[in-house]
């Protein structure tokens, strides 16, 4: 059983920590709403199964929403929602913190291009 964390956005990071989670907010940030096919192009490298288990957990968190239009087949398409937005414009609040890292030299592990 996990003990509560006293800091009040360890939740929000655990789930940002997730693979790959990073990744889908950037898309859907970048690109607008999306279907699961052209979201999952636009990730090169994530598997069908982790993306799916994203979307689920960044859904069930308010930060992306999921529309279904009821046709045959029915067509889904995915946008961050009010929530995700903000969230997106504060973590594009680090990308000029990772540039300048990657700048002094900081490791592959650290900045990616691609990531918020």
């Amino acid at each position: 059983m996990d003990t509560p964390s006293p800091c009040p956005v360890d939740a929000v990071l655990k789930l940002l920590a997730g693979p790959w989670t990073t990744h889908v907010l950037w898309a859907l940030q970048t690109h607008g709403a999306m279907r699961y096919g052209a979201l999952k192009r636009a990730i090169p490298g994530v598997s069908s199964r982790l993306l799916t288990e994203r979307l689920r957990r960044l859904t069930g968190a308010g930060f992306v929403e999921r529309e279904v239009v009821p046709t045959v087949p029915p067509q889904v398409s995915y946008a961050l929602s009010a929530r995700g937005r903000r969230l997106g414009e504060v973590l594009a609040q680090l990308q000029p913190i990772v540039r300048e890292w990657e700048e002094e030299g900081m490791g592959p592990g650290v900045a990616h291009g691609g990531d918020l």
